[in-house]
């Protein structure tokens, strides 16, 4: 009977092939093991699970009331949910204009807020609402003292016209009016009254509040030393002493194009 010969092993570069081809499946087969370990590990450790979220721009809400909105508290998987939903969730929250939800190297999470600027208090029932850049009142438990308080804009069209003026204002100036009291009538519908921090009261109209606040620093230091009153900015700078106001009163005008420039003029107004 003839004996069958195996050729490969008469060739030593064929064995030598075939067991190559052996080796590489073998360690194919033993790397897809140990990933397939290592993944398994993973997702049983603490490496898989939430470690940290960190808040980023929240101020008119504290960064735990975001935390607990977002539906992802520290301990759960950190793959198990999907960035796009957290982010509609939360722009769902009165103030937010815009959210990124991200996720950082090892465990943490990033949540970044952009919220709509804050223009001012709105009274409403005893309690401050505030008044947002957009036009939207929202409850807020927290103190932020450099907005001023409004009264007597109920209606939505006048407000949104001292909003867009409050917006376009200088915020050092901004951050020194105290109390705005609408004093508009039929007749003069834009007419407001600003009461400052330094203590002077203004007379202004809406459509022109913002340019003309711009010289307010600048009036007030031709002031300084003179007993506080009324700067009146509806038409031209006007200042009166509170004193004369309802007597005999001393117009000082401020000298200029009309805009609050120039010097203040001590003649008397007879």
């Amino acid at each position: 009977m003839d004996k069958v010969i195996d050729i490969e092993e008469r060739i030593p570069s064929m064995r030598e092939k075939r067991r190559r081809k052996t080796n590489k499946k073998f360690i194919f087969i033993i790397a897809v093991f140990c990933i397939a370990l290592l993944v398994l590990l993973y997702f049983q450790s603490p490496l898989s699970k939430v470690g940290a979220i960190e808040i980023h721009g929240a101020e008119l809400y504290d960064d735990q009331f975001y935390f607990e909105k977002s539906g992802v508290p520290l301990g759960s998987p950190y793959w198990g949910f999907d960035t796009k939903e957290i982010e509609k969730e939360l722009l769902k929250i009165e103030g937010v204009s815009k959210v990124s939800v991200s996720r950082k190297l090892f465990r943490d999470i990033e949540i970044s807020i952009t919220e709509w600027k804050m223009v001012a208090y709105m009274e409403n029932s005893g309690k401050f609402d505030l008044l947002l850049e957009n036009g939207e009142l929202i409850s807020s438990d927290n103190n932020y003292p450099n907005v001023p308080i409004l009264n007597h804009l109920d209606k939505p069209d006048i407000r949104k016209k001292l909003t867009h003026q409050l917006m376009k204002m200088d915020k050092d100036v901004l951050h020194l009016i105290s109390e705005i009291i609408y004093t508009g009538t039929e007749e003069y519908p834009d007419t407001i009254t600003a009461y400052m921090d330094d203590g002077y009261e203004v007379h202004a109209i809406i459509p022109t509040f913002a340019e003309k606040m711009d010289y307010y620093p600048e009036i007030t230091s031709q002031l300084e030393g003179m007993e506080k009153g009324i700067i009146d900015m509806e038409v031209g700078t006007y200042f009166s002493p509170f004193n004369k106001v309802y007597g005999i009163e001393k117009e000082l005008e401020m000298e200029g194009n009309g805009e609050g420039e120039g010097d203040v003029d001590g003649e008397e107004n007879e």
